[in-house]
């Protein structure tokens, strides 16, 4: 019955949040439905290009530009300090649109050289690659401002209205539809995404003030992220080369994506070991297990499954790179673009063996391996690597270390204390110094007036102090604020660390 009430809390506090910024949420659900056209479809890059005498899909240029930006990012990262001057975002966008205008020109044959449209192809790609993960990185830049909760909240929001969006963009008569869309997206974003970082950033001091602490390769972040993006490019791949990639599979894969995630985020609340290894991969192995045992591997079911499981984990990891960002402190360009340098990647190499497998290749005579030309055995393949890399990678201490940004040692998240409960909930509902000092001396049950001793302030401060508490928190009193730290504190031990936390 207590859960019950304190879900009911969550969604009220949701829906509030949403209300609180809808530019954002405009500017997201812009964004993820741009995403969706562009990197999950082909009508952007269609049919296919030769390498070495292998075939494949048009669309792995693109993921491979994107991993090439983002790595650009990830390098470069401490240098790059464009982006808090005002134009930055307006590039971004005319980079997008004029990439999106020299592939379009291509497509309709406005190019009557052969070299000049190859030309046009190449730097259609370098443009919307760089104006994409620019705008990926920003989005993720205000996703750690707001914190891991307001992320989750944003996502789960932003993927419904891009699934129905995207559900009446395909039931449009006119064919042209697509291109249409991905042209005024970009303005859209543009217009939303400007307004939302004046409502989130209270100063120009810290609008975009990246923290200087001392940064790991997040191996075990980039891990998972090359494990998702092999999936993804294996049924990219696949959809290339058994038929048109269906976009139904898309719009029932964010509707339940979008449900799977609301669903484990009320249940499941910090539990990203589960959310992500037990939940998310299993998804995707099962859907390619299912496409492999029925011997269709573009079947629907498996596929609704895969895009389900994808789109689940692409909500799932922005809200852990947003948690990274605000309660570890790392720099957002940082844990934006080295997760997605590696997404990218492992969408390349899923690409690359799918095609590679299905040619009837590779083959190793000498030790007695023929060439895989079944598709359903290359999904089941793939379903068994992605099954163990969820074993592998679900760790107790993975958030406690910040899935490898933090050496052994010096501390992560949860470092075992009920303070360290309560600075990671005053991060998460933008709970100030002070108020985090009243918050935790009311979570030890003192009273209000052992409150006042203790801080030398009148008992009208703490009063409004209390106050302003229990409404970021939603809670009515003491008793529900030390339930409501213990419900934290909870799932802080089943996902943080490998000790219980300990008052």
């Amino acid at each position: 019955m207590e859960r019950a009430r304190y879900r009911q809390s969550d969604l009220r506090r949701m829906a509030l949040g949403v209300r609180t910024i809808p530019s954002l949420f405009i500017a997201l659900t812009s964004y993820k439905l741009l995403a969706v056209l562009l990197l999950m479809e082909t009508f952007l890059l269609p049919g296919t290009f030769v390498v070495g005498g292998l075939a494949l899909p048009a669309c792995t240029l693109l993921f491979l530009a994107c991993s090439l930006v983002c790595l650009a990012f990830a390098m470069l990262f401490r240098r790059l300090t464009f982006h808090d001057h005002g134009w930055y975002l307006g590039l971004l966008i005319a980079c997008l649109m004029l990439g999106l205008f020299l592939l379009l020109l291509r497509e309709l044959g406005g190019v009557g050289n052969a070299a000049l449209a190859s030309a046009c192809r190449g730097l259609g790609i370098a443009l919307v690659a760089a104006g994409l993960i620019g705008v990926h990185i920003e989005m993720a830049r205000i996703m750690g401002a707001l914190g891991m909760t307001q992320t989750l909240t944003f996502g789960v929001s932003a993927a419904f209205a891009a699934g129905l969006l995207y559900l009446a963009l395909t039931l449009l008569p006119v064919p042209q539809g697509r291109w249409m869309a991905a042209f005024a997206l970009p303005l859209v974003l543009a217009a939303s995404f400007s307004r939302a970082r004046r409502n989130v950033y209270r100063s120009r001091k810290t609008r975009f003030e990246e923290p200087e602490a001392e940064v790991l390769v997040p191996h075990r972040f980039i891990v998972t992220s090359v494990a998702q993006g092999v999936a993804a490019g294996l049924l990219v791949a696949l959809a290339c080369v058994g038929g048109p990639f269906a976009p139904a599979w898309n719009v029932a894969g964010y509707l339940l994506a979008a449900m799977l995630t609301l669903a484990t985020m009320l249940v499941c609340k910090l539990d990203f070991n589960r959310s992500v290894y037990q939940i998310g991969f299993p998804l995707v192995g099962l859907g390619l297990l299912c496409a492999g045992i029925a011997g269709a591997p573009l079947g629907a079911p498996g596929a609704v499954m895969q895009v389900t499981g994808f789109l689940y984990l692409d909500l799932v990891l922005w809200s852990l790179g947003a948690c990274l960002m605000k309660n570890m402190g790392l720099p957002a360009t940082w844990i934006a673009s080295c997760p997605g340098a590696a997404l990218f990647s492992g969408a390349v190499v899923g690409g690359l063996a799918a095609c590679a497998f299905l040619a009837g290749g590779p083959a190793v005579p000498a030790v007695g391996v023929a060439p895989v030309e079944d598709p359903a055995l290359l999904a089941c393949l793939v379903a068994c690597i992605v099954l163990a890399a969820a074993l592998f990678l679900c760790s107790g201490s993975n958030l406690k270390y910040g899935w490898g940004t933090v050496r052994p040692g010096e501390g992560g998240l949860a470092t075992g204390d009920l303070a360290a409960v309560v600075r990671f909930v005053a991060t998460e509902r933008e709970v100030t110094q002070r108020e985090s000092e009243v918050m935790l001396l009311l979570a030890e049950g003192k009273s209000r007036r052992a409150v006042c001793e203790a801080l030398s302030v009148s008992p009208d401060t703490v009063k409004t102090h209390v106050r302003s508490i229990y409404r970021k928190l939603a809670v009515h009193s003491q008793q529900e604020l030390v339930d409501y730290l213990a419900r934290e504190r909870e799932d802080l031990a089943a996902d943080g660390s490998e000790h219980p936390l300990e008052a």
